[in-house]
């Protein structure tokens, strides 16, 4: 990649609706060159799809959570039956396995406290192998992530 792909990218990360020739024009590209660039960064599977960027707060989900999750067991199998369950589940937004005390730490978005206690015990409490779960709610976004860095 040179820096007009890195630049392109990061033009796409913060509005990918642009038109081909908008983004050509934002990192000085002609648009067929920019054009050719990004189906290049799709082929390489750098980019991997687009999406729309949603104000959580004006969809209602005004309380984010944190659980760390650990499991009775790090075999395999449990690690495997645990993130099979996991992307059963829209109300759990991210999912990562982590060094640390925890196995895994997810991320959920709620309207409130209530709902939060909904998902905790129609979805959290299902998820199998789990010996221990440890919640921390988010105060404040301070920075909210807008893309990966290309530089």
């Amino acid at each position: 990649m040179d820096p007009i792909d890195r630049s392109l990218l990061r033009a796409l990360q913060t509005d990918s609706s642009r038109s081909i020739a908008e983004l050509a024009d934002s990192v000085g590209a002609s648009s067929s060159s920019c054009h050719r660039r990004i189906k290049s960064l799709e082929a390489a599977h750098i980019i991997t799809g687009y999406s729309a960027l949603l104000d959580p707060v004006r969809l209602g989900l005004k309380l984010h959570a944190f659980v760390e999750i650990t499991l009775e067991s790090q075999s395999r199998t449990a690690m495997e039956r645990f993130e099979a369950a996991v992307a059963q589940f829209d109300d759990i937004l991210e999912c990562h396995l982590t060094s640390g005390n925890a196995d895994y730490i997810v991320r959920i978005a709620a309207r409130d406290l209530e709902h939060f206690d909904k998902i905790h015990r129609e979805c959290l409490s299902l998820l199998p192998g789990v010996s221990s779960m440890r919640s921390s709610f988010a105060i404040r976004t301070i920075k909210r992530w807008k893309g990966y860095p290309t530089g």
